[in-house]
């Protein structure tokens, strides 16, 4: 056997969600392409990007051909808050929040078996993560109370996460906004890992709130991916606090979602690779 062989992105990250550090900065968006793509395209500029993993959002994706670039492949499925939210609107779900209502529960419930099911057809591709995607927070706070969380949506995420975990598969989360009053609900759910906006959420608030140094997908503000938007002597020091204090794979929670941001990145991804960083 050749001790040689370059690890390939795909290796270290099932590594770093094994528990073991990696020996170079893991990197890659969730999100790379503004209309979403397909596929192919999602592959090819994962690879473009010389990335660590791409994530899927529609069945059956690509996950063979990923896996045999090197690349994690991981599918983004929508969590039950999000599914229900988006069925009958954010005014209806946010007036039966408050009134915890059974219809909010029967909802919940029904969304919940929705992306269960998901989970399962994405783990007959051969897909090697899941992200959760519910948007519970936005800007300044969360949309609930850490009791809400923990009565309503939980038992649902333990469950989800679960079924990930039976399949031998790490299921992580994520959500946009300021999330940091529900993470501590959020570490009895059973994830491996978080997909959080740094500039909602910093990863060394999230690694405190959390009580455990959990493996995250951020890092990279959506502004440091303008023109302008990051230079060494004054966002560097802040990345690589980050980078020093745990487990973070590099990323945004945006996505490369203009003309500048993939050229932006590429800047940000050479600098770590001459800083070594």
């Amino acid at each position: 056997m050749n001790s040689d062989r370059e690890i390939t992105g795909r290796e270290q990250i099932l590594r770093l969600l094994a528990g073991e550090s990696p020996d170079r900065t893991l990197r890659g968006e969730i999100w790379p392409l503004p209309g979403g793509g397909d596929a192919e395209e999602i592959v090819a500029a994962a690879t473009g990007l010389q990335a660590d993993f791409c994530f899927f959002d529609r069945l059956p994706g690509a996950v063979g051909k990923a896996q045999a670039l090197g690349l994690a492949a991981g599918a983004v499925v929508n969590g039950p808050w999000q599914r229900w939210l988006n069925e009958v609107g954010w005014q209806e779900a946010m007036l039966q929040l408050a009134r915890e209502s059974d219809l909010l529960r029967q909802g919940l419930a029904t969304a919940a078996k929705r992306a269960g099911q998901e989970i399962a057809d994405w783990q007959a591709t051969g897909i090697d993560l899941i992200l959760l995607a519910d948007d519970i927070a936005y800007a300044v706070g969360p949309y609930m109370s850490l009791h809400q969380l923990e009565r309503f949506l939980l038992p649902h995420y333990r469950n989800l996460a679960a079924c990930g975990a039976a399949a031998g598969i790490s299921v992580g989360f994520h959500s946009d906004g300021c999330v940091d009053l529900l993470l501590p609900g959020l570490r009895q759910a059973g994830f491996r890992f978080f997909s959080l906006e740094p500039e909602g959420t910093d990863p060394l608030r999230a690694w405190d709130a959390l009580g455990k140094k959990w493996p995250l997908f951020s890092g990279l503000p959506a502004n440091w991916l303008m023109p302008g938007g990051f230079y060494p002597n004054r966002e560097g020091g802040m990345l690589r606090e980050w980078l020093s204090a745990g487990p973070l794979v590099l990323s945004s929670a945006c996505g490369l979602y203009h003309a500048e941001a993939a050229p932006a990145l590429r800047e940000i991804y050479r600098w770590l690779d001459r800083e070594k960083v």
